[in-house]
């Protein structure tokens, strides 16, 4: 009852402060004059969603799609990496110097490198997403595989359980944690992903809508975007941390 009553204090405060910011934000730009084209009120964004020649349920929804499509793979694809360099040591040794150099690597440099590969098409920008978001559950999942209780593994080996039966009863559950850090982190940078896919090439979504709004000097239109993809981020984050709690009710990191 205490957690809850924290959480709910926490997100009072939270949202109070983000209205204080608005009105400040609102207040400034009036009291010295900015132009909307430079930096545009709170009030200027809200209108422009109503004003603005701009399909943008389109828009958001061609980002939306994107990035869910390559956060589902790059989840999948990164979870079982982490379960096969777990269960072996070679192939950890063979494998993660690659996802390293993979995620080491500019991904803006990557982007027209794919498109030059795969051509202008949704699958490079999926691709691109991937590749954002399957090293932090790789690392996350692959950490929490580890780190278990020896004394734990030990036991149950010691009264005939398999290596199967010690990874689903010990192994796995000890990741959870560990799998929703890392959706947490792999959740936003699946909208960075594509934001910078629709940055190099694409004729839909607000990343598209951001670039061409900067060619027409319609600043109030691309911050209208970025609201958007600011709530997208918030909703997405907040599925996967509700999710943990709902899988995680014992976990206090949840």
């Amino acid at each position: 009852m205490s957690r809850s009553l924290s959480r709910q204090a926490g997100y009072g405060l939270s949202v109070l402060s983000f209205l204080l910011g608005l009105v400040l934000w609102e207040l400034m730009v009036g009291w010295f004059d900015v132009p909307s084209f430079l930096f545009p009120a709170p009030s200027a964004i809200f209108e422009v969603y109503f004003t603005a020649d701009v399909d943008w349920l389109r828009h958001t929804l061609a980002t939306l799609r994107t990035a869910l499509t390559g956060f589902t793979i790059g989840v999948v694809f990164g979870f079982a990496l982490a379960v096969v360099i777990t269960l072996s040591h070679v192939l950890s040794r063979m494998i993660m110097p690659y996802v390293v150099a993979l995620q080491v690597l500019p991904k803006v440099a990557i982007a027209p490198i794919l498109y030059i590969m795969l051509g202008f098409t949704n699958t490079s920008r999926v691709i691109l997403i991937v590749i954002l978001t399957f090293f932090p559950i790789v690392i996350n999942v692959s950490t929490g595989l580890a780190t278990v209780d020896r004394n734990l593994v030990h036991l149950l080996q010691s009264l005939g359980a398999g290596r199967f039966s010690v990874f689903y009863k010990v192994r796995l559950p000890n990741s959870l944690p560990y799998f929703f850090d890392g959706l947490r982190i792999a959740v936003s940078g699946a909208l960075v992903g594509a934001i910078v896919a629709e940055f190099v090439s694409s004729s839909e979504g607000l990343g598209f809508l951001i670039l061409n709004s900067q060619y027409t000097f319609n600043t109030t239109a691309a911050f209208g975007a970025f609201v958007i993809l600011t709530a997208l981020g918030l909703a997405l984050y907040g599925s996967v941390v509700f999710l943990g709690w709902r899988v995680m009710p014992w976990n206090e990191r949840a």
